[in-house]
């Protein structure tokens, strides 16, 4: 991978995580999940990218770029903990309620 195509990777993974910020902040569940999926993607060719050296320049640019994904992620984070949390309480109501039925199921048998 050249400086450039490693810059333009940040850069796309940049605006995925705007496009997933987007998503997060109208409830779009699916759509964030599948925008994740893609976020992977490219973390992944980044990661199993050789190292590449970069000059000032494009050192710069790369830290703009990864502290504007990180404000995103931290964003998507804020919005999507509470949504996690709700659903946790729900799935252990849930197992609650199937353990009731399951012994009350087993008394009456």
């Amino acid at each position: 991978m050249t400086s450039n195509e490693m810059l333009t990777t940040y850069e796309s993974l940049s605006a995925l995580t705007g496009a997933m910020l987007d998503a997060a902040s109208q409830g779009e569940w699916d759509h964030l999940a599948a925008l994740e999926q893609r976020c992977r993607g490219y973390v992944g060719s980044l990661m199993q990218a050789a190292p590449v050296p970069l000059n000032e320049t494009e050192q710069r640019a790369k830290v703009a770029i990864i502290r504007t994904i990180l404000q995103n992620d931290a964003k998507i984070r804020a919005l999507t903990e509470p949504r996690l949390h709700e659903l946790q309480q729900r799935l252990s109501m849930a197992r609650t309620g199937q353990r009731s039925v399951d012994a009350y199921g087993a008394q009456r048998a």
